[in-house]
């Protein structure tokens, strides 16, 4: 019998099927870890490919990092925005309980969650639960500090991220859109921190 803690962690499906681990196969000196972070990844190929910030391949390398981030989300959750598993399976793993059963519960939960959408991705290959914040300050800082900027704008993006992802850019403050001068100023507070968090996603 499954606990509470099992269905909660996503389990992971063949690492070698999946978009990320098929991108950094295609550097045959490169030896990716499937339980590394996808930015050590990233960064140990650098190092191993010898390519400087100014190189014009570094950043033909690096399009292609974020295009697999990209479809490794879309193969681990899904891409219909308007699919009740879909969101149900994110509130599963950003470990929400109990699991709304209609598609606005489950978005305005996930809305209120504080998660680094690297760290997201990376939670579903290794199994490991994804680590949560207490405040979008929190977050902010640690995106920051890791470098784990999501890219904002993919043409792989399917209709589920990109909802996620604005939802950041534009945070939801309940029906309420109109609120005291102390909600409004607090919008504008977490509106700019979760803009800062993506400014080096593009």
């Amino acid at each position: 019998m499954s606990s509470a803690s099992d269905r909660n962690t996503p389990t992971p499906p063949p690492v070698d099927d999946m978009p990320l681990a098929a991108f950094f196969a295609q550097f045959a000196s490169f030896s990716f870890n499937e339980n590394q972070s996808s930015n050590k990844n990233f960064d140990r190929l650098i190092k191993v490919m010898k390519i400087t910030t100014q190189d014009p391949v570094r950043r033909e390398v690096r399009e292609g990092f974020k295009d697999a981030l990209v479809q490794e989300f879309n193969e681990r959750f899904g891409t219909d925005g308007n699919d009740l598993s879909n969101w149900q399976n994110l509130c599963n793993v950003l470990r929400i309980v109990p699991v709304p059963d209609t598609i606005q519960g489950c978005r305005e939960r996930v809305w209120d969650t504080h998660v680094n959408l690297v760290d997201l991705v990376d939670s579903a290959r290794t199994g490991k639960p994804v680590k949560l914040f207490a405040s979008l300050g929190e977050l902010t800082a640690h995106t920051l500090n890791s470098g784990k900027f999501f890219p904002k704008q993919n043409a792989y993006q399917g209709g589920l991220l990109k909802e996620l992802l604005r939802e950041i850019i534009n945070p939801y403050f309940g029906k309420r859109r109109n609120g005291s001068a102390k909600r409004k100023e607090r919008k504008k507070k977490q509106k700019a921190a979760r803009a800062a968090v993506l400014a080096n996603g593009d």
